[in-house]
């Protein structure tokens, strides 16, 4: 793989944090070589029909979840990545200086530490002898929104494009790529746009039902003869939906409605101080989940507790103080993980403090391996590898567990990967279950 001399400068901060030139065209090269390729050997997407000769007035037919069938894989010499990051370039670069002093906006650390970390694994493709050309598109930029590109048909001759956006930007993309056959990886949100029927579609962070699925399987294993308290929301929308994606229907529990922080004598009554008292917490609220575990450790310091909650609760500070909640272990699920101990890890931190910069952030880690997990996928399997998807030994970091994702009446909606690890809080330090 050849690394090609950028044309317009990519990125007004490096590792350093020094800003250089930047240019409101964003859209760029960052290695490869040739010139852009009109797509060829599509063959039109189809699907098993589920066929039934059985007549329904004497027995009802049942329906049964029907795969998808995917047209031939190509290989090619040379493959095109595209990816969507939101790196608000416009805003913070005016006449080649940065509009801001010393630090990064909030707003633009994630897409710059996702677009360090493809950068990152950029040149261990190249090192690797990979034959491909990735362009990077700031979606902040209009000129480099999906809507804009695609009317330039400037997207013709991709073989890959990756989306580390919000979902409000998956739905255009998801729709060209089902028609053009093309994989299309959502890399950061945890929301499907609404999308349906697209085999090319791949949620590679779990949503949040497949969370709360896993919580209850996790609570149905570890304690299957406790009945625990769901202390739950339903006049906030996204904590009534995660209520209904507990399924708690499967298993015996006790109700308390948090609409207003329950009383000390309320929630008493569904506590018992002789024996583990476990809770189930389905509001992503992080202020209103924190506040509502303070209480329950100023009322009852003495009672234990094992609490599950939401995946937003990660950046809870009261998890990171020891005093703060010391009689409650927070259990939460979380899509990755970036053990710093493990050779591979320590590999990405090493060259990442080569290139200036300190400790890189968990999204420098899902640019890296994002971009290497399907890479090689696309390397070894072609265009349409979603058959080989479980082929996921070679995988940088994390095990992706993706699967053919199906709704309640069995029929298919994408790809989405379940794969889960466990970390549990207790006074400040933590441990990892895969």
């Amino acid at each position: 793989m050849r690394h090609r001399a950028i044309s317009f400068i990519l990125l007004f901060v490096l590792f350093n944090g020094i800003a250089i030139n930047a240019d409101a065209q964003f859209f760029k090269r960052l290695f490869g070589g040739g010139k852009d390729r009109k797509r060829s050997d599509k063959g039109e997407r189809v699907y098993k029909s589920d066929k039934s000769t059985t007549k329904p007035k004497t027995i009802p037919s049942v329906k049964k979840k029907v795969d998808p069938v995917y047209p031939k894989t190509v290989f090619k010499e040379r493959y095109r990545i595209d990816i969507f990051v939101a790196l608000y370039l416009n805003e913070l670069v005016k006449d080649d200086k940065p509009t801001f002093k010393n630090k990064i906006p909030d707003k633009a650390v994630g897409g710059m530490d996702f677009y360090k970390g493809v950068k990152l694994a950029i040149d261990t493709l190249n090192k690797q002898g990979y034959a491909f050309d990735v362009f990077i598109h700031d979606v902040t930029d209009t000129a480099e929104s999906a809507g804009t590109l695609l009317r330039n048909n400037t997207l013709d001759s991709t073989d890959l494009i990756i989306a580390a956006v919000n979902a409000s930007y998956l739905l255009l993309l998801s729709d060209y790529c089902k028609k053009h056959q093309i994989n299309f990886v959502s890399a950061l949100s945890p929301s499907d746009a609404g999308i349906k029927n697209n085999p090319f579609f791949i949620m590679q962070h779990p949503s949040l039902a497949s969370n709360c699925e896993w919580i209850i399987g996790a609570l149905t294993k570890k304690y299957p003869k406790v009945k625990p308290l769901v202390l739950y929301r339903k006049n906030v929308v996204v904590d009534s939906n995660a209520l209904a994606y507990l399924s708690i229907a499967n298993i015996s529990t006790n109700m308390l409605s948090c609409a207003a922080i329950p009383s000390r004598e309320v929630l008493r009554s569904f506590l018992d101080s002789s024996k583990l008292n476990v809770l189930v917490v389905p509001i992503l609220d992080v202020t209103y989940a924190e506040n509502l575990l303070l209480k329950l450790n100023e009322y009852f310091p003495k009672y234990t507790f094992e609490v599950y909650g939401m995946p937003t609760w990660k950046n809870m500070s009261s998890l990171k103080k020891p005093d703060a909640i010391p009689n409650i272990g927070v259990n939460l699920t979380m899509p990755f993980y970036f053990d710093q101990s493990l050779p591979n890890v320590a590999a990405v931190v090493n060259n990442y403090k080569k290139e200036g910069g300190t400790s890189p952030s968990d999204m420098v880690f899902r640019g890296y391996e994002t971009l290497s997990w399907y890479s090689y996928m696309l390397h070894k399997n072609g265009t349409v590898f979603n058959t080989h998807i479980a082929d996921n030994p070679s995988a940088t970091f994390t095990l992706y567990d993706i699967k053919n994702k199906f709704d309640k009446k069995d029929d298919f909606l994408y790809l989405e990967n379940k794969h889960l690890f466990l970390i549990r809080y207790q006074s400040s330090s933590y441990i990892i279950e895969q």
